[in-house]
């Protein structure tokens, strides 16, 4: 029997059903392999998610994909740094992001933006100086709140070098890495002085912009929020104020 034919019975049988458990989804390839075992249907199910057809939401739970998985646009000067970064510093986990890529979820367009250069502990005084020895201008290194509340946001564009946490979620491109969406939207919630601008009702805003038009893998949010000491509060916030409360309770 054919994955595409049975790929296609699935999305038929499960076609606008919100969540999908892996029960139900074990006992549909049932109907076509009743003597399955649990070993090869757990490779059925990384193939769906390789496949971009079945997307986790959170611990044994699954949503079909119909919204867009992020893939952000990144600008060729944010390219170039990127891969300036990651060529010079291959050994330390790095990513680099733009506040830019808010503007498309946020209420107010901001006309002033932080590239983020996140970077393993043991390399982050490296990669500050390597930038400023490469005539990047407006560079700060994990500014404190003082700092932030003076100058971060007088430039139109600042570079922030910062920390990366342990097994922060980020995904690869082609030279160097990005932060998923899950990690950004957590590192929005807790930063709150380096994020200023978009606090209050532009947090919200963002999280309920983000879960309409993309899939968000809620295991990774609160591991990622865990991890940082913040998944309490989080949860507080989700439950409260977006539509992300529907993913959960």
């Amino acid at each position: 029997m054919s994955t595409d034919f049975l790929t296609y019975q699935l999305e038929e049988k499960f076609r606008g059903k919100e969540f999908i458990t892996r029960d139900e989804l074990y006992e549909f390839y049932r109907l076509f392999e009743p003597d399955l075992s649990l070993a090869t249907f757990g490779w059925r199910i990384y193939n769906l998610k390789e496949k971009n057809i079945l997307q986790p939401v959170k611990r044994n739970i699954y949503t079909l994909v119909e919204k867009s998985k992020f893939q952000p646009v990144t600008s060729p000067k944010l390219q170039a740094l990127g891969r300036k970064v990651n060529k010079q510093f291959s050994a330390a986990h790095n990513c680099v992001w733009s506040t830019k890529w808010l503007n498309v979820w946020t209420i107010h367009q901001s006309g002033r933006f932080l590239t983020v250069v996140e970077v393993e502990a043991s390399a982050i005084e490296s990669v500050f100086y390597f930038l400023k020895d490469a005539n990047y201008r407006n560079v700060f290194l994990n500014p404190t709140e003082d700092i932030i509340e003076k100058y971060i946001y007088e430039q139109m564009e600042t570079i922030v070098v910062k920390t990366l946490v342990t097994k922060a979620p980020i995904q690869k491109k082609k030279h160097f890495s990005v932060p998923t969406l899950e990690k950004i939207l957590v590192d929005l919630f807790i930063d709150k002085n380096l994020y200023a601008p978009f606090q209050g009702g532009e947090l919200i805003h963002i999280f309920n912009a983000v879960y309409k038009n993309f899939c968000i893998n809620t295991t990774k949010l609160l591991g990622y929020s865990k991890r940082r000491g913040k998944e309490e509060a989080l949860l507080e916030f989700i439950t409260k104020n977006t539509l992300l409360k529907e993913l959960v309770d």
